[in-house]
């Protein structure tokens, strides 16, 4: 327990909020899945700020319906502690995993890549199991069409790898922050290739074939959707191809904020928690 930065203590409550996971989640993980998933959820190759969550062995569930944080291009999930204290000060359960490589590829390479997807759909398959009850998905950025390809399911435009079955019935909240839900308008730009990040098959070009497979249908990330997006987003712009280049199409209601792309992930926790907890903003 000594490498846990952050630890919450409420009556009858003790669990990790963030750091690596928790012993607890650790064994639940191994004894359920393997070592092998324990390591690609834990990431501890990256260091012990790539992942979150779990419960201290003998603690009481939370009440609350834990959250799934999915974090956005070359970042750790540690990026989002801030989002991470704000849920377990109020007993919500927190999990988080990071994909990719934490940064070390540059921003235009990176790609929506069908191993992100089942790490992700991993993550929210465990944290469903774990805690019993159904998760909420917090998924900021790039991380917002990943994450609704892990719920979606089917096959990955990429490899062609079958995931499986919509997770659509384990998911209460689906929110979308600052998500490229269909597309970055810088993709679309006459002076950029198609290529890395912009490509047209796994990329964040508004017609890539993975953002037309997870557009293709709506109302599968959850019981409720939402999202909150900046008309002043300077990394996935306001509008691509004609329409919005954040929101989640057919989604539960949406709000726009003013200010750039990091003030809309930072400044927004307390309307994200409402919205994963009341399914309104205030």
């Amino acid at each position: 327990m000594c490498c846990y930065k952050v630890l919450l203590h409420l009556p009858l409550l003790l669990f990790v909020v963030h750091g690596e996971f928790s012993a607890d989640f650790r064994v639940f993980i191994h004894n359920r899945y393997g070592i092998a998933v324990v390591n690609q959820l834990e990431r501890a190759d990256l260091g012990a700020d790539a992942s979150a969550g779990g419960r201290a062995p003998g603690a009481a569930p939370s009440a609350e319906e834990a959250a799934v944080i999915v974090h956005g291009i070359s970042n750790k999930i540690s990026r989002f502690n801030g989002i991470l204290q704000a849920l377990g000060a109020r007993g919500i359960e927190a999990y988080g995993t990071t994909w990719g490589d934490g940064g070390m590829t540059p921003v235009g390479l990176v790609e929506l890549k069908c191993a992100y997807v089942k790490q992700i759909r991993s993550m929210i398959i465990a944290v469903r199991e774990y805690t019993g009850k159904k998760v909420d998905v917090i998924a900021y950025s790039m991380g917002s069409p990943l994450a609704r390809k892990a719920i979606l399911g089917g096959v990955c435009v990429d490899t062609r790898e079958l995931l499986g079955v919509p997770l659509t019935e384990h998911v209460d909240t689906f929110l979308s922050v600052a998500g490229a839900n269909n597309g970055a308008a810088l993709c679309v730009l006459p002076a950029l290739l198609p290529l890395g990040t912009c490509n047209r098959k796994n990329g964040l070009h508004c017609e890539s074939e993975f953002l037309t497979d997870v557009n293709a249908r709506t109302r599968y990330e959850g019981t409720n959707t939402f999202s909150i997006f900046s008309a002043d987003d300077e990394k996935i712009g306001y509008r691509t191809c004609a329409r919005l280049s954040s929101p989640v199409v057919g989604g539960s209601g949406f709000v726009k904020k003013s200010g750039s792309h990091d003030e809309v992930l930072d400044n927004t926790i307390e309307m994200q928690i409402n919205f994963i907890r009341r399914h309104r903003p205030k």
